[in-house]
């Protein structure tokens, strides 16, 4: 496994409860085959704990108030993955699994988003997202896991691991507009598992947004990535079923956006006119970030 394995979890210990022998330690993986029928791993998602993007601070919140789909993972000491479970929301059980794991070391994952499909996640360091799923507010558990005789029992805590975007137009999208297109690079739409949910490769991101007339704001998501703090970013308005195939009404390039991990930047300018004047601000709660980004162009 990667040379981060042994030592990223550290931050993820505080929200795990464990019972009977077992217990969550440094990652040392290995392959382990199911001792019999029965359950011996049992795991609920505890908390959200969170800056929100609405800027509230919210530490305790309902699963289904915060996504709609929940990826459970299991991976071997080669980043493999062993079993996956699956939920969404309005599932009798969301937000509770539990497995039956021989005895020995594993990597748990959990990860709670609202795209309309799974994240590819056959490799630890590389789960993905695509266009086609969709990018979305996205929180992530991860931590060994050691499996003895006894029954594991585990709360978790979930962090986010994405950045948002949010574009606040100060001129319309033009009349006959159906869509609007936010095409990015600079971020990532896979995270490594074994490296803090950073992001782990070079993306070109895709977002379409139905109705672009009307709208208040647009946002966008993405996982940043350490070697990369800004986005550069093509935001077209459309008209037909998609940009691809549909006529292209405008056209914006926007460089050197900022972005950072569990924070906002709030885009505010003329998105759709041949008006380049744009301002950003990174919007924080100084309880965990005081810092504040000027991008002017």
């Amino acid at each position: 496994m990667r040379k981060h394995f042994l030592g990223l979890f550290r931050a993820f210990a505080m929200g795990v409860v464990l019972t009977g022998a077992a217990s969550c330690e440094k990652m040392n993986v290995k392959s382990g085959e199911p001792d019999g029928d029965g359950v011996n791993v049992s795991l609920r998602v505890a908390s959200f704990e969170q800056v929100p993007f609405g800027l509230s601070r919210t530490r305790l919140r309902a699963v289904e108030d915060v996504c709609s789909r929940l990826n459970y993972l299991i991976y071997d000491s080669d980043g493999h993955r062993l079993k996956q479970t699956v939920q969404e929301a309005g599932d009798e059980d969301f937000g509770q699994t539990s497995f039956n794991l021989g005895k020995g070391h594993y990597l748990l994952v959990v990860l709670a988003h609202s795209s309309s499909g799974n994240p590819t996640s056959t490799n630890a360091t590389k789960i993905g997202f695509t266009n086609t799923t969709g990018f979305t507010d996205t929180f992530y558990y991860a931590d060994s896991l050691f499996v003895t005789d006894s029954a594991v029992k585990l709360q978790l805590n979930l962090n986010r691991i994405v950045a948002k975007v949010r574009f606040i137009a100060s001129d319309a999208a033009p009349a006959t507009t159906s869509g609007v297109a936010f095409y990015y690079t600079g971020g990532s739409g896979a995270l490594d598992a074994t490296n803090d949910g950073w992001g782990s490769v070079k993306s070109e991101q895709l977002t379409e947004t139905g109705q672009g007339t009307g709208r208040d704001y647009y946002d966008i998501y993405t996982i940043p990535r350490k070697d990369c703090d800004h986005l550069w970013m093509r935001v077209n308005a459309f008209k037909g079923d998609d940009l691809k195939t549909g006529t292209t009404l405008s056209d914006k390039v926007l460089d050197s956006i900022p972005i950072k991990r569990n924070h906002v930047t709030i885009c505010r300018g003329f998105l759709f006119s041949p008006v380049y004047e744009m301002t950003y601000t990174l919007m924080v709660d100084d309880e965990w970030d005081s810092d504040t980004i000027d991008f002017q162009f």
